[in-house]
């Protein structure tokens, strides 16, 4: 995708709103305006009809259904909730520990910090994933919630969700799962995985920024305790008045992929390797990790003798890509991402990540890799 003289090369930072899902969205804010709990007239029963609706596109995506979908502000605040079921499971069990991705998003690891919790974190394997062997090591009965990220918004790796789900239900913990980034890398059942809760954003996959959703596998959704209580909307689990709009924008999105998801994900593949093979050939840059048991748009590169912050700032305002996760950009400390897998702190001042997505094509691939190039020449 090109925006006047940028390249987007950061589909993991945020997804431009498809077209399909920006008509949804207009059409809702001429025809479902009505508050969807106004239960009086027929404006709010079809403002609830559509909810429902996008409810059901939604958990159809993950093997679920509607009622197993609790619409939130984004991730951050469904992650906040499945860390409050945490806290009471322990009050209620006396598991007090929470196991936590060493690379996990910032939103679940300060939120399990700052509550009255014991956390500990699962190092990763050699991909940059959390370490299934290591977690087994770690599992005991004070456990009360596993969390994990899916697929790591940094590095792109992906997590053995299967294999990390067996190891919860075998030790009595419930596993929650930040799959912010996995629908546009992999199809996900939830019920086939036996996840109990799962995080995802509709930022992260084509729809609009402000509404995510927190999933709940069968018998889980009693565990979930709201962090806004409101006036009970949402069954009690998410007080405030739902945002059809943005549901039925984010519901949209949720259909493309079902339907698109797989073809989508080999082309951008191709892109991707494309991309990542002729830095590579022309020894630019080298791939972090390998192509395998990753996000298909997920290029995390280095560039050895290359500060990677001054080598954005001169790719501007031609490339738009990420130092690393723009949850925290802007610091001066290396991504802890980096640092989990290992990576010394020269090394990972050395990094760039660049992510493709629906909109990228083979003319962005070739002019992106001029650009940098030249920017490189510019210093030797």
């Amino acid at each position: 995708m090109e925006v006047g003289d940028s390249i987007y090369l950061d589909y993991q930072a945020a997804t431009p709103l498809d077209g399909r899902v920006l008509q949804a969205m207009e059409a809702a804010y001429a025809t479902h305006f009505a508050n969807p709990h106004s239960a009086d007239h027929v404006l709010g029963w079809r403002a609830a009809a559509a909810i429902e609706t996008a409810s059901a596109q939604v958990g159809s995506l993950f093997g679920l259904g509607a009622d197993d979908v609790t619409f939130t502000s984004g991730a951050s605040e469904a992650n906040a909730m499945a860390l409050k079921a945490a806290q009471a499971i322990a009050s209620q069990t006396g598991r007090t520990e929470v196991l936590i991705g060493a690379a996990d998003h910032g939103s679940i690891r300060n939120e399990a910090e700052s509550r009255d919790l014991r956390v500990k974190y699962i190092p990763l394997d050699s991909r940059g994933a959390p370490d299934p062997s290591q977690l087994q090591a770690m599992l005991s009965g004070k456990v009360a919630l596993v969390s994990v990220v899916g697929v790591n918004n940094e590095n792109g790796a992906i997590a053995e969700l299967g294999e990390i789900a067996a190891l919860c239900r075998s030790h009595g913990a419930v596993f929650h799962a930040d799959l912010a980034q996995a629908p546009l890398a992999m199809d996900i059942d939830l019920i086939g995985l036996d996840i109990p809760f799962a995080t995802i954003s509709a930022h992260k996959l084509y729809g609009p920024k402000g509404v995510g959703a927190l999933l709940a596998g069968p018998g889980s959704s009693a565990l979930i305790k709201p962090v806004i209580v409101g006036a009970g909307q949402q069954g009690g689990r998410r007080g405030g008045t739902m945002p059809t709009e943005l549901i039925m924008g984010f519901g949209e999105a949720c259909r493309i992929i079902s339907t698109e998801g797989s073809a989508e994900r080999d082309r951008v593949a191709l892109l991707r390797d494309k991309f990542v093979h002729i830095i590579e050939e022309k020894q630019i840059a080298k791939l972090v990790g390998g192509r395998d048991g990753r996000h298909p748009g997920n290029a995390f590169m280095q560039f050895r003798g290359q500060n990677a912050a001054d080598l954005l700032a001169r790719l501007q305002p031609q490339i738009a890509a990420s130092t690393q996760s723009a949850c925290s950009s802007g610091t001066m400390e290396p991504s802890h991402v980096l640092s989990a897998m290992g990576l010394d702190r020269e090394a990972a001042s050395e990094c760039i990540r660049f992510s493709f997505g629906r909109f990228s094509n083979d003319q962005q691939i070739d002019r992106a890799i001029a650009i940098i190039g030249g920017a490189i020449e510019q210093v030797l």
